[in-house]
């Protein structure tokens, strides 16, 4: 049912290539940008503090909110996941194993922080029962296989405890 380390490792590097080509995209703006300031690689023909500043404010605050908006739309989507996580099978899902809404996948993107310190927030997911990284046991989120869920489809949902919804036992 839940998604192993190996494959949301899969799907972590998929991802990180696909922020590199946004990242990218973003250098190849600012080129086109200088390009229609008047201004070439090197060259100081316009103001180079003014442009310097431009650039700055406009590139911090998007390589921080690209990589939130990629992540948080597309798990809170119909998707339930990232690029990398639908092209290994894997969705994000709440306790109730639907999809999340924005505000959790924006809390789950921003606890990765706290995953990162030494990356042992990632390492746990190997070694926990529902495969939970550290941002996802903060977020409350699992990370499922989607085969699995489509399959328990017509099961009453399972809740953390082993209880179904129509209060029998597992």
């Amino acid at each position: 049912m839940y998604a192993g380390f190996w494959k949301r490792f899969v799907a972590c590097i998929l991802d990180s290539f696909i922020a590199y080509i946004l990242g990218f995209s973003l250098t190849i703006l600012e080129f086109l940008l200088n390009m229609l300031l008047g201004r070439e690689m090197g060259s100081s023909t316009r103001d180079p503090g003014l442009f310097k500043t431009i650039i700055f404010f406009l590139r911090i605050p998007c390589y921080i909110l690209i990589p939130w908006l990629y992540y948080a739309i597309l798990e809170s989507s119909k998707l339930q996941g990232t690029l990398g996580k639908k092209a290994l099978g894997i969705v994000v899902v709440d306790q109730h194993y639907h999809r999340v809404s924005f505000g959790r996948a924006s809390g789950r993107f921003w606890c990765k922080i706290l995953s990162s310190v030494f990356f042992v927030g990632f390492i746990i997911a190997g070694f926990t029962e529902k495969k939970q990284a550290l941002h996802d046991i903060i977020a409350n989120t699992y990370v499922a296989k989607k085969k699995a869920l489509e399959l328990n489809k017509d099961q009453p949902p399972m809740y953390p405890h082993g209880v179904h919804m129509q209060g029998q036992q597992v």
